[in-house]
């Protein structure tokens, strides 16, 4: 019988880390794997990106109800992109094979 593996996906979003699902106040990673979720090594990283990315969110300005600045992603991509490299590999160094990691974001982010 052939189990399927779960897609662990890097994946940007408001008040999310990049992986998964996670908390974006402690960094945690909510993906219901224990070797994932209660790795220390990803909290910091995937906290800082989450962090980041909703920092990119401003409301009621720009005469919008939402702006995203895409400026100021650009001009932070290179440190977005070591942090996912991070988180990434860290990904890798644990998997026990139950699990595939699906980068989203970093081909994304290099073409800013």
């Amino acid at each position: 019988m052939k189990t399927e593996k779960q897609v662990i996906k890097i994946q940007l979003d408001y008040l999310q880390g990049p992986i998964w699902m996670s908390d974006i106040e402690t960094g945690e990673p909510l993906t219901g794997i224990d070797v994932i979720d209660n790795d220390p090594v990803l909290r910091e990283p995937n906290r800082r990106v989450g962090q980041m990315f909703s920092s990119y969110y401003e409301f009621d300005t720009h005469n919008v109800p939402c702006w995203f600045d895409y400026e100021k992603e650009k001009a932070e991509k290179e440190i977005m992109l070591d942090l996912i490299a991070q988180i990434v590999a860290r990904l890798n160094e644990i998997n026990d094979g139950s699990f595939v990691v699906e980068d989203l974001e970093s081909e994304r982010l290099r073409a800013l």
